[in-house]
């Protein structure tokens, strides 16, 4: 049998139901959240005006460490592992110096205003570490064979750290610079207290550049990040 359809009276169509306009706030809300899930924090956009911290020049430093900074997107641009020396606008600035976003010069470098310098300064995003605000809730993310190198202190030497699993859960302290060791990397470190596992309640200090958001922002565009089940800390062109 087929079914049919009773049509109302002629001449007149059916009108709105009186939840109508309840379902409509309802799937408005939805997508609101669903957006939501995928916004990153605005401290992790490289947007005009947002700081962070310039890490290690990627070029032979010697006996002077300094900033992965120069005057110019022509010698920013270059990939790290091609920087075999020094630039000869490079900026000069310490490791670790705080500079503002002005704009991106290019998908992979941004033009930075630093504190101190008359000219707008350039640097690639990846040598940018963003700065985390005390109480973010973060993940060990990376590293070599699914760990992360872990200080007791800003000032210990490499032959001290511990390790962290990748996945380790923690909340951030405080970002702080450590002193330069031709025989480390990373230097700008996040002071973080352990949260869960057989560290829990330690506090040290992790590496940046080996460090995710726990609550996974948008897709998970790495090995790294999918491991972790984590979004690492990292400026992206948006």
């Amino acid at each position: 049998m087929v079914g049919t359809v009773r049509a109302g009276p002629p001449g007149l169509s059916p009108g709105p139901r009186a939840d109508d306009g309840k379902q409509e706030m309802l799937r408005a809300n939805f997508i609101t959240a669903l957006l939501s899930t995928y916004a990153l924090p605005t401290w992790l956009a490289p947007a005009p005006g947002h700081f962070a911290y310039v890490a290690e020049a990627p070029w032979p430093m010697g006996d002077r460490p300094e900033a992965a900074l120069t005057f110019s997107l022509r010698t920013a641009r270059p990939e790290p592992d091609d920087q075999t020396a020094r630039p000869a606008d490079a900026v000069g600035a310490p490791i670790g110096v705080r500079a503002t976003f002005v704009d991106l010069a290019s998908a992979s470098v941004a033009r930075l205003h630093v504190d101190g310098v008359a000219r707008h300064a350039f640097a690639r995003l990846d040598r940018l570490v963003p700065a985390v605000p005390p109480g973010t809730h973060l993940v060990v993310a990376g590293g070599f064979g699914y760990e992360s190198l872990f200080y007791a202190a800003l000032d210990a030497p490499l032959e001290q750290a511990r390790s962290l699993v990748t996945g380790t859960r923690l909340i951030a302290l405080e970002t702080g610079v450590a002193p330069y060791d031709p025989d480390g990397m990373d230097f700008i470190r996040i002071h973080v207290r352990v949260t869960a596992g057989a560290r829990r309640g330690q506090a040290g200090w992790l590496p940046a550049a080996y460090a995710g958001l726990s609550r996974p922002q948008g897709p998970r565009a790495s090995t790294a990040e999918r491991e972790c089940r984590c979004r690492i800390l990292e400026f992206r062109p948006t």
